[in-house]
Formats: C-alpha cells, sequence, structure tokens
C-alpha cells in the first residue's frame, strides 16, 4: 500500500500488524479521495478529520499528506496503534495526530465530552458486522461531527444500512467489487450535499 498523492506520494504505508485487519485497496482509496476532492474538499488546509477503525492510517495519512491539518486515529488493537505511531513519528506528522487506543463506541464518547466535532470522518469497520449501523447510532448520541460534516464509510455489498433511514441521509454510494463506499450526512444538512454531488 502507498500513499497516492501529496507530500508523501509514492510512499508505502505501514504493513498490517493484526491479521484481522483488511487494508483499503490503494485503488478504493484513490476513487474516495477523487470524489472528495470534486465534491467536498476544496482546501485540505486547516481541516481536521476523525479516522474510525483506523488500522494502518491509510485514509488519515492520505489526507494530511494533502495538507490536512490534523487527524485523530482510533482503534482499539494495540499493537496497530504502535506500529501507527511509529510512522507517523517517521514521517514527523506527531504534532498533528492523535492516536487513541480504544474501542470506537468508547472513543467517540470521550471525544464528545470533550467537545470534539470533525467536519470529516472515516470509518472503515470490520465487513458484516453491523459497525457502520453502530456507530452512526452513537454519533447520533454523542455528536462529534461538525453540523454539515460528512461520513466516508467503507463497508460490505451485502450490509444493510435501512435501520439509518430517518437519521441519516446517504449522499451517495460506490461500490468497487464487494466494497461499497457510502457518504452519510445529518439529515438537515442533506439538501446542501445533494446539490454538492449533483452539480
Amino acid at each position: 500500500m502507498k500513499i497516492i498523492s501529496g507530500k508523501w506520494g509514492g510512499q508505502s504505508l505501514p504493513q498490517k500488524v493484526n491479521p484481522k485487519m483488511r487494508p483499503t485497496t490503494d485503488k478504493v482509496r484513490e476513487a474516495v479521495f477523487d470524489i472528495l476532492e470534486a465534491r467536498i474538499v476544496k482546501d485540505w488546509s486547516g481541516l481536521r478529520i476523525l479516522d474510525l477503525f483506523a488500522g494502518t492510517g491509510a485514509f488519515g495519512i492520505e489526507a494530511l499528506s494533502r495538507g490536512a491539518s490534523q487527524v485523530t486515529f482510533v482503534d482499539n488493537h494495540l499493537r496497530s496503534t504502535k506500529a501507527l505511531e511509529k510512522v507517523l513519528l517517521e514521517f514527523e506528522l506527531g504534532e498533528s495526530t492523535e492516536v487513541i487506543c480504544k474501542g470506537v463506541l468508547d472513543a467517540i464518547s470521550w471525544l464528545h465530552r470533550q467537545g470534539r466535532q470533525f467536519p470529516l470522518i472515516f470509518m472503515d469497520p470490520p465487513y458484516r458486522q453491523d459497525w457502520v449501523v453502530a456507530t452512526l447510532n452513537k454519533i447520533l448520541e454523542a455528536p462529534v461531527i461538525s453540523t454539515r460534516g460528512i461520513i466516508v464509510a467503507e463497508h460490505d455489498k451485502r450490509e444493510s444500512l435501512t435501520a439509518l433511514q430517518g437519521f441519516w441521509n446517504l449522499v451517495d454510494s460506490r461500490r468497487y467489487g464487494d466494497t461499497c463506499i457510502s457518504f452519510f450526512c445529518f439529515r438537515k444538512s442533506y439538501s446542501y450535499w445533494q446539490n454538492r454531488f449533483s452539480s
């Protein structure tokens, strides 16, 4: 796996140390960032990002490479977070990053208690374990996303997300083989994002 673009474009990302980890392919990650830069992110500078189920940190590091100012990584696997911290230090990203070794639901509660909110959240949980629904429900309870924020969720094409209807709006969804990338926003900001995706 490599960083696609930006300051560290072409450099290798850390190898997975958790055998259960399923890293996002470079092809899918490149497609996600193409959509982000075409529809969502006009300027990466100053952007604060939350990377949930971070694993190797591929999404967050890619954003930092493109100019994001700060990324908070969350993962509950100790060896993965230690490996990620090592890579961030090698890229001299210690001051612009935070690595939290906690379960995602506990981390969301902790960040909410601190009054933290993010305009962009990445979420790449284990497939077919209902983590997308559980995590979005937790964010409703403990909002760590700004009013016009976007959540980018990777999930298996067979996962049912119908339980989210009425609380979140699905702005867009793209399929890459068995992988789906879905973009969610609060219902009250749906018209804003719908216009951005339809233009």
